[in-house]
C-alpha cells in the first residue's frame, strides 16, 4: 500500500500541468518533474544538474540573496523562468517546506497565455477608447457645423413669416419647428458627448427657484393648450426662493420630463410636483414628480428606459419621434446633482417620473419665504385641481370616455369653424384615441374625418365630424 502511494504521487508530480522543482538551501535542484524539463527545455537529468538561480536568473541577479530567503512557503510571487536557450516566461510560484530539513519544493505555473490575454484586452481596450474618443470629436465637430445651416434656415424662416399667410404661412412655420426639432437633436448629442468624456460640469450659481418653474411651466402650456390637456401644479411653499446650483441642467431635466409626459399624453392631465424633502444649513434636497395620463408603459420597456439611443418601443420613435438620449441625459445630469431618477408606469395608465437633486441654499433675500407674485402665476397655470380619475378614458362608451368625445367633438367642429386647423389635427388624433376600443367601422370613420382635417378641406372636414358624431350617438346614445 505504501508503494502504491508512493508510485501514485509520483504519477501525479509527474502528469501536473504546474513545474515542480525540489531544491536543497544551496540552490541545486534535487529533483524535477516532466512538465518542468519540457517547459524549460533541458532533458530531466540535466536539469537536476542546475541551481535554482539559473532558472530563476533575474530574480537572483544579486548574489547576495539566498533561494531560502527569496522562496519563502506559502508566499505567492510572480516571476521568469528561462528556458535553457536564454529565452523566458512568466510563471506564479508558490514554495512549500519539503519531509526533510533543508529541502523546498517549488510549484510555478506558466502564466504566459493568461499575460497575452490581458496584453490583448488591454490593447482592444485602449483601440475602443481611441475609436470612441474619435468618434464623439467628429460627432462634436460635426454637430457644431450643422448649427450654422441651421440658424441660418431659421433666420430666414422667420423673416418670411410675417409677409405670408395661409399655406404659405403654414409651410413656413413647418420650417421652423423641424429647425427646432434638429436644434433639439444637436443639444442632445453635444450633451450625451460632453458627458461620456467627463467634460461635463455643473455650474453654481445663485437663482429664484419660483421664478425658474414659473418659466418651466409657461413653456409648455401652448402645447398642454393645444392638446386639451390638464395641467395639475403642486408647489411646496417651505422651498427657499433662492438657491444655489445649475438652473439650465435643472430647467433641462424638467422640460425633458415635461415635453415627454405631454407628447405621450393624448387625453386627461399632466401634473408636476416639487417639495423639499431635506434641508441643512446650508444645502436642501428637492424632490419633483411630473406624472402623466398618458400610454404608460410595461416593466420591460421601463427596464431600458434609461439606457443611450434606446426607447421604450421601436413604434414610439416612428410614431413620436426622438433620438432616445432624453432620459439617458436626464439620468446622468440628476446624478450630477447628487440626487436619483426613478419611473413608476403601467401600461395605458400613465407614468409618473421622480427625483431628487440636492442645491445648496442662496443667500439673497429670505430664504424661507415665497414670492406671491410668481406662485400666484403657477396657480393661475394650474387651473382647477384635478379630481380623481372619474373613469377609464380609454373605455369607449363609459361616462368619463362619453364626456370627454361630446367635449372635443364640439371644439373640433368649432376649430374648423374658425380655420385653426393645427388645433383641429390635435383634436382629431384624441378623437382616434378615444375610439380606439370601438368597433372597425367606427375606427375608419374616424380615420377619415382625420385626413379630411389633415387636408384642410373645410366641407369633407365638417361633413366627416357629423358622420362620426352620428356614429358615436348610435354606439353610444347621446352625449
Amino acid at each position: 500500500m505504501a508503494m502504491e502511494k508512493e508510485w501514485l504521487s509520483a504519477l501525479i508530480a509527474h502528469e501536473t500541468v504546474e513545474l515542480v522543482l525540489a531544491f536543497n538551501e544551496g540552490g541545486n535542484i534535487l529533483w524535477a518533474n516532466q512538465t518542468a524539463a519540457d517547459k524549460l527545455e533541458y532533458e530531466r537529468d540535466s536539469l537536476t544538474e542546475c541551481d535554482i538561480k539559473q532558472i530563476f536568473r533575474q530574480e537572483f541577479r544579486n548574489a547576495d540573496v539566498k533561494p531560502f530567503e527569496k522562496l519563502q512557503p506559502g508566499e505567492l510571487q510572480e516571476m521568469a523562468a528561462y528556458r535553457q536557450n536564454g529565452s523566458c516566461f512568466p510563471v506564479r510560484v508558490r514554495a512549500f517546506s519539503g519531509k526533510e530539513e533543508g529541502i523546498r519544493i517549488l510549484l510555478a505555473e506558466d502564466i504566459s497565455d493568461r499575460k497575452n490575454m490581458d496584453l490583448r484586452s488591454r490593447k482592444i481596450r485602449q483601440d475602443e477608447e481611441e475609436n470612441i474618443r474619435v468618434r464623439n470629436d467628429f460627432v462634436s465637430n460635426v454637430t457644431h457645423e450643422l448649427r450654422t445651416p441651421v440658424n441660418g434656415i431659421r433666420g430666414h424662416a422667420t423673416t418670411l413669416l410675417d409677409g405670408v399667410d395661409g399655406e404659405q404661412k403654414k409651410t413656413v412655420e413647418l420650417i421652423l419647428y423641424c429647425c427646432d426639432n434638429i436644434s433639439a437633436i444637436i443639444n442632445n448629442i453635444l450633451d450625451y458627448g460632453k458627458l461620456g468624456s467627463g467634460k461635463f460640469t455643473i455650474e453654481e450659481k445663485e437663482f429664484d427657484f419660483y421664478t425658474m418653474m414659473d418659466r418651466v411651466i409657461a413653456t409648455h402650456m401652448a402645447e398642454i393648450n393645444k392638446k386639451e390637456l390638464r395641467l395639475n401644479v403642486e408647489v411646496d411653499q417651505k422651498i427657499p426662493q433662492f438657491l444655489v446650483g445649475d438652473e439650465l441642467r435643472l430647467v433641462q431635466i424638467l422640460n425633458n420630463l415635461l415635453s415627454n409626459a405631454v407628447k405621450f399624453t393624448m387625453i386627461g392631465s399632466v401634473g408636476i410636483v416639487a417639495g423639499k424633502t431635506k434641508q441643512t444649513q446650508d444645502e436642501v434636497e428637492l424632490f419633483f414628480m411630473v406624472k402623466d395620463s398618458g400610454i404608460g408603459m410595461t416593466q420591460k420597456e421601463q427596464d431600458k428606459l434609461f439606457q443611450s439611443f434606446t426607447q421604450a418601443d421601436a413604434s414610439i420613435t416612428r410614431r413620436f419621434g426622438g433620438t432616445g438620449l432624453g432620459l439617458a441625459i436626464t439620468k446622468q445630469l440628476v446624478e450630477l446633482m447628487q440626487g436619483s431618477i426613478q419611473v413608476e408606469s403601467e401600461k395605458g395608465k400613465g407614468s409618473t417620473f421622480s427625483f431628487s437633486v440636492r442645491m445648496k441654499l442662496g443667500k439673497s433675500g429670505d430664504a424661507g419665504s415665497t414670492p406671491q407674485g410668481a406662485y400666484q402665476s403657477l396657480i393661475s397655470l394650474a387651473g382647477e385641481p384635478q379630481q380623481d380619475q372619474e373613469g377609464d378614458f380609454s373605455r369607449f362608451g363609459e361616462p368619463a370616455n362619453k364626456e370627454e368625445l361630446k367635449k372635443r367633438m364640439d371644439k373640433l367642429i368649432l376649430s374648423i369653424e374658425l380655420g385653426t386647423w393645427d388645433k383641429a389635427e390635435v383634436l382629431a388624433s384624441t378623437v382616434k384615441e378615444l375610439v380606439k376600443n370601438s368597433d372597425d367601422e367606427m375606427r375608419r370613420l374616424v380615420l377619415r374625418m382625420e385626413m379630411a382635417i389633415r387636408k384642410s378641406n373645410y366641407q369633407k372636414s365638417i361633413d366627416a365630424c357629423g358622420v362620426v358624431k352620428e356614429a358615436i350617438i348610435k354606439r353610444v346614445g347621446e352625449f
